[in-house]
């Protein structure tokens, strides 16, 4: 690459993603600020001119619970836990909270934009490391999100998978789909369903947090050839970092992560390296402000190695097909 690439990628996927681990009832105001999070990203990145990739949960492209119907697959993911299966939440949802789930006026906004890319995190938030699920479950679950979005003109070729668990075997259905990109994964992202022990898993939960405000890890900015060849089906475009939102008990150190970005990105500019940050639009939902002054401190910085390295901003299908034609 003759100059460095700044990809953003935004795990798009409203109660989707997390209706396991915590009730509407305790996230309702939250989600329903997730639109105005998503306008606001929009303004900001069209007065920076900064693109996202938008990962966007099939179900979200959906008017209602009516039209969903319509794309539901026949083959559904057998989890062995079915507290993770998406179909019975819907069978739950109420009038009321439809905007939470459904959401395809939102998602056209973004498409409409053409600093922005609208990719897939698959169509019910699909868990890849689960027991139960195989390959033909989630390529019926991949195919329908393909399909709810070709039917809205919209062509997905980023995948990001949720909770980051990149089933490698996975990876030729994909390309076989039309998907030309995917997020990999960080040194310290890993299949914790291998892990043994709880132990293992909190240690690495734990050495996480701690690399989001000090330099545990290094920069992981990183050269695409050292992922992938050209003649590669799919390209990988792994993560950076994640940008934890603004957490007030952490007030004091909040500097401390946003510097640590801040010197990573700088890294990338210098060396002509690919730097990936991504979180999700809720994680913006409470203490909007907070997280928005962050977010723009990134902006300003990133802006400022535009002017000096000529650092880009780019969807990650972009990057991909860049990388393909180098």
């Amino acid at each position: 690459m003759k100059n460095g690439k700044f990809v953003i990628s935004l795990d798009f996927e409203t109660h989707w993603g997390f209706f396991d681990n915590k009730s509407l009832d305790n996230c309702r105001s939250q989600l329903l600020n997730t639109e105005l999070v998503i306008n606001r990203l929009l303004e900001e990145s069209q007065q920076h001119n900064l693109s996202i990739t938008f990962a966007t949960v099939g179900m979200l492209f959906a008017k209602d619970k009516t039209d969903i119907t319509r794309y539901i697959p026949e083959i559904k993911p057998k989890y062995n836990n079915i507290a993770l299966d998406a179909y019975e939440l819907l069978d739950n949802i109420s009038d009321k909270d439809n905007s939470i789930y459904f959401t395809q006026d939102l998602v056209k906004k973004i498409d409409k934009d053409p600093l922005h890319e609208v990719g897939t995190h698959t169509f019910c938030h699909y868990y890849c490391y689960e027991k139960g699920q195989s390959a033909e479950d989630f390529k019926a679950d991949l195919t329908s999100a393909i399909m709810i979005a070709n039917d809205l003109n919209i062509a997905t070729k980023s995948i990001v998978f949720p909770r980051n668990q990149v089933q490698n075997s996975y990876l030729d259905i994909c390309a076989n789909l039309g998907i030309e990109t995917y997020r990999g994964n960080c040194w310290f992202n890993f299949n914790f369903a291998s892990k043994k022990t709880i132990f293992k898993e909190f240690g690495l939960v734990a050495l996480r947090v701690f690399d989001t405000y000090f330099n545990i890890s290094g920069s992981n900015s990183f050269k695409l050839e050292d992922f992938n060849s050209k003649n590669a089906t799919i390209i990988n475009i792994p993560a950076s970092r994640f940008l934890r939102p603004f957490n007030p008990k952490l007030k004091m150190i909040e500097s401390l992560k946003i510097n640590r970005i801040k010197r990573a990105m700088t890294k990338a500019a210098k060396r002509n390296e690919v730097y990936h940050l991504w979180w999700h639009p809720h994680n913006f939902a409470n203490n909007i402000e907070e997280n928005f002054n962050n977010f723009l401190k990134i902006v300003k910085h990133y802006n400022e190695l535009k002017n000096k390295y000529n650092f880009e901003s780019i969807t990650m299908e972009k990057l991909g097909k860049n990388f393909k034609e180098s």
